[in-house]
């Protein structure tokens, strides 16, 4: 990557008022003298590798990164199970019974 030409080449499409007006200026500019430096010479002052970066790659468990569960809830025998549906089936018939819609949201 060149940080020059990206640059240039950044404010040419941030520039250009059009699709055709960013075309014809990126072709200016890729055929043009300045361009060609860029590429042959590279960038004017050398980038350091170790730059630091504003958003952190995620590595290790941090504050945001940590897996957030739900709580289980709790455990239930056979028969609560079998009563609470059986709870559910009689408000189902009352709600239908009396010309409700059902699921009732």
């Amino acid at each position: 990557r060149n940080s020059d030409a990206h640059d240039v080449i950044a404010s040419i499409l941030w520039e250009s008022k059009t699709a055709d007006g960013a075309f014809r200026k990126l072709n200016e500019f890729a055929e043009s003298e300045a361009f060609r430096d860029i590429v042959m010479t590279g960038a004017a002052a050398k980038e350091e590798e170790d730059r630091v970066l504003a958003n952190q790659p995620p590595g290790q468990a941090g504050r945001w990164n940590k897996r957030r569960g739900r709580k289980p809830g709790p455990k239930r025998s056979e028969e609560e199970i079998a009563r609470i549906r059986a709870e559910r089936a009689k408000k189902k018939e009352r709600i239908l019974a009396s010309g409700g819609v059902w699921p009732p949201n």
